[in-house]
């Protein structure tokens, strides 16, 4: 910070984080403090002034020694070390159940292969203070890594030079094809990712999913639109009037199985399944939905929807009977 004194809100939001932090760590060097917390060693010193007339009133109202934070000033004025003597009030502070921190530690982990380099420290910290922060142990689970498909270097590479990226793509139906595309965010639904840009060639927002990409460079386009991932809405696909909206007939239980086409619940059906609406961009794309889960999809309406994926499979029998 290049204040030389901290402002008011800056001063609260850093002793939630100092005690904490001294009470895991134990004596801590001004300068250590300094760069953990990227200020400067003067607003340490004004930390932990301020550290020393902190505490919480005791039920008279009035502040007795053991109601305030203690700190070794012998070793703070003669070795610039902060080692706290006593806390208080730490431990009447809303921690997380063992439950939740689990929930947030799985969620790190799972995320933790994606990161760049230089922020996998940060995770780890964040692990550290999560674990200290529970009111109970969490449960030590074992979370297997959200692995990318595509190298996402290429595309922080890209995003850091101002550039577009430009790979091969196979679409829903199996065509290749070349895209040169501004990179604005990436999503995970399922266990799918998703690159979300600007492609040049559609002068359009488009997505992909990295495991149809290949072939991922750095091109020597400048990025040309004017947006930002803020400006993207959450939906993955945009649908207009112009898609087609398909019904059909699936077991209620392989619902997850086609998540990333964003079915629509309509009603119940016959046993355990269920009616839903899919929107396609075109029918082609309707053959390659069924086939996702061969038997277990039964397509109802459009009759050109029914249509298309009649053909399809008679097309698939003609050449396994060949």
């Amino acid at each position: 910070m290049a204040a030389s004194r901290l402002e008011a809100a800056d001063r609260v939001t850093l002793l939630m984080a100092f005690v904490p932090y001294l009470i895991d760590q134990g004596a801590v060097p001004v300068d250590q403090l300094a760069v953990h917390f990227d200020i400067t060693p003067a607003q340490v010193q004004e930390l932990v002034q301020l550290l020393a007339m902190s505490g919480v009133p005791g039920d008279n109202g009035f502040y007795q020694h053991q109601d305030l934070f203690d700190i070794n000033w012998d070793l703070f004025e003669e070795e610039q070390i902060v080692e706290l003597w006593q806390h208080v009030a730490v431990e009447a502070t809303p921690r997380f159940s063992a439950r939740e921190a689990a929930a947030l530690l799985a969620g790190l982990q799972y995320i933790s292969a994606i990161v760049p380099d230089k922020d996998k420290s940060v995770i780890e910290q964040l692990v550290s203070k999560i674990a200290l922060g529970a009111s109970a142990a969490p449960e030590n689970l074992l979370v297997t890594p959200a692995v990318s498909p595509v190298d996402l270097g290429v595309i922080r590479q890209a995003v850091a030079a101002g550039l577009s990226v430009h790979f091969s793509y196979q679409n829903a139906t199996g065509e290749r094809l070349s895209r040169t595309v501004d990179p604005l965010r990436l999503d995970l639904v399922g266990e799918s990712w998703y690159l979300r840009g600007w492609s040049h060639e559609r002068e359009a927002l488009r997505t992909f999913r990295l495991d149809r990409i290949s072939e991922l460079t750095v091109s020597n386009q400048p990025i040309t639109t004017t947006l930002t991932h803020g400006d993207l809405p959450d939906e993955l696909f945009d649908i207009s009037d112009s898609h087609i909206r398909v019904s059909c007939v699936v077991e209620e239980s392989s619902l997850p199985l086609i998540s990333a086409y964003r079915p629509v619940v309509m009603s119940a059906a016959e046993g355990d399944t269920v009616q839903i609406e899919v929107a396609f961009s075109d029918l082609s794309s309707v053959p390659v939905f069924v086939s996702q889960l061969p038997g277990a999809i039964r397509v109802v309406s459009p009759p050109e929807a029914v249509s298309a994926v009649s053909r399809w499979a008679q097309q698939a029998l003609t050449g396994y009977n060949a």
